[in-house]
C-alpha cells in the first residue's frame, strides 16, 4: 500500500462520524438477560443496527450527534473526550453546539456531552451553561437533544452537584461584533482542521492503568472534588451461588470472582461500576440489588459475597 493510500485511509478514519464501538463492553454482546437496545432507540437517523449480537453503525446515516454514547450503559460507544473537555475548560464551563449563533467554544452537537464531561466541568466552574440551536430543525441531533440533556443533567448529580443550564441561542455575554464574528469563524475553521487529526487521549493516571474508560475517569475526577457522591454500586444478598454469570455480563469488569482455598469471593471495583444493571437482570437466583456507593468507597473494592459454592467439587 502506497503513501497516498495510507493518507487516504487515515483521512477517512479521522472524518468518520461514527463513535468508537468496543464490543467487549456491549451488553448485547455480553448476552445480558433482556439484552439492550438503548442506542437503537436513541439514534434519530436510524444509523444503528443490532445484528449478530453486536452493534453496527451505518457510516452514511450517522451524523455524529453522539446521542447513542450518552445512553450506552456499558460505555461501549464513545467519542474521544479530551478535546471536548478542553473546550469546556477554555469556555469556563460554557459550550455551544455548532448550530447556535454567537461566540464561544463549540462542539458539533450537545448530544456528545456525557455525565463525566459535565461533572468534571461543573467541579471546576460550579455550573455548566450550554447553548443550543433550533434542535427541532437540526439535521444533526434533532428534537430529542433537549430531553437527552435533561437526562444527562440528572445523572451528573451522582458525581458532583452541578447546575446545568441549557439556553436556546447565544451563550450569555457580550453581543458578537464583526471582529468577534471573524474570530469565531476562524476558530471554527481551526476546530474543523483539528477534527481531521486523531484526538489525543486524556492524561494517564492510576485509573488509566486500571483500564477505566475515559468517561469513568472523568466521573472519578469530578467525584474526588465533591463532598459526597452517590456512585452506582451493587450489593449481593444471601442465596448467591457464586456462579460466574454476573462477572461474565459486567461490561467494565467491575464485578469479578476469585478463589481462596475452598471458598470463592465475589468482589466489586466500585469506580468501574456504571450501574448498568446487567448483573441484576442476569443473576440466576436474583439476589443482586443496585445500591449507591459513598465517596469513601471509590478507589477501593467491596467484598460482595464469600463462601463455598454448592457446586464446588472437592
Amino acid at each position: 500500500m502506497g503513501l497516498l493510500d495510507n493518507l487516504l485511509n487515515a483521512f477517512l478514519k479521522a472524518t468518520d462520524p461514527r463513535p468508537r464501538y468496543t464490543e467487549s463492553r456491549c451488553l448485547l454482546y455480553k448476552n445480558s438477560v433482556g439484552g439492550c437496545d438503548r442506542c437503537y432507540q436513541a439514534c434519530p437517523k436510524g444509523a444503528v443496527r443490532l445484528e449478530g449480537w453486536r452493534v453496527e453503525l451505518d457510516e452514511v446515516l450517522c451524523t455524529g450527534c453522539g446521542l447513542c454514547t450518552g445512553v450506552c450503559p456499558g460505555l461501549a460507544l464513545e467519542y474521544p473526550l479530551g478535546a471536548i473537555q478542553e473546550a469546556l475548560i477554555r469556555g469556563k464551563g460554557q459550550l455551544r453546539c455548532s448550530k447556535a449563533e454567537g461566540k464561544g467554544e463549540e462542539v458539533l452537537c450537545l448530544g456528545r456531552l456525557t455525565p463525566g464531561l459535565l461533572a468534571e466541568a461543573g467541579s471546576r466552574f460550579g455550573r455548566v451553561i450550554l447553548a443550543r440551536g433550533d434542535c427541532a430543525r437540526c439535521p444533526i441531533g434533532g428534537p430529542a437533544v433537549p430531553e437527552h440533556l435533561e437526562g444527562m443533567a440528572e445523572e451528573v448529580r451522582r458525581y458532583f452537584p452541578v447546575a446545568v443550564e441549557v439556553v436556546e441561542g447565544e451563550l450569555p455575554g457580550e453581543k458578537v461584533g464583526r471582529r468577534e464574528l471573524f474570530q469565531a469563524l476562524l476558530g471554527s475553521a481551526k476546530r474543523t482542521a483539528a477534527d481531521l487529526v486523531p484526538e489525543l487521549p486524556l492524561p494517564q493516571g492510576p485509573e488509566e492503568e486500571k483500564g477505566l474508560p475515559a468517561e469513568l475517569r472523568l466521573r472519578r475526577l469530578a467525584a474526588s472534588r465533591a463532598e459526597a457522591v452517590a456512585w452506582p454500586g451493587i450489593r449481593v444478598e444471601e442465596g448467591c451461588t457464586l456462579c460466574p454469570v454476573c462477572t461474565n455480563v459486567c461490561p467494565t469488569g467491575a464485578v469479578y470472582r476469585v478463589r481462596e482455598g475452598e471458598e470463592y469471593v465475589l468482589r466489586l471495583r466500585v469506580e468501574a461500576c456504571t450501574g448498568c444493571g446487567a448483573c441484576v437482570e442476569s443473576c440466576p437466583p436474583q439476589v443482586i440489588r443496585l445500591e449507591a456507593a459513598p465517596k469513601e468507597a471509590l478507589g477501593g473494592e467491596r467484598e460482595l459475597f464469600r463462601g463455598k459454592p454448592p457446586w464446588y467439587d472437592l
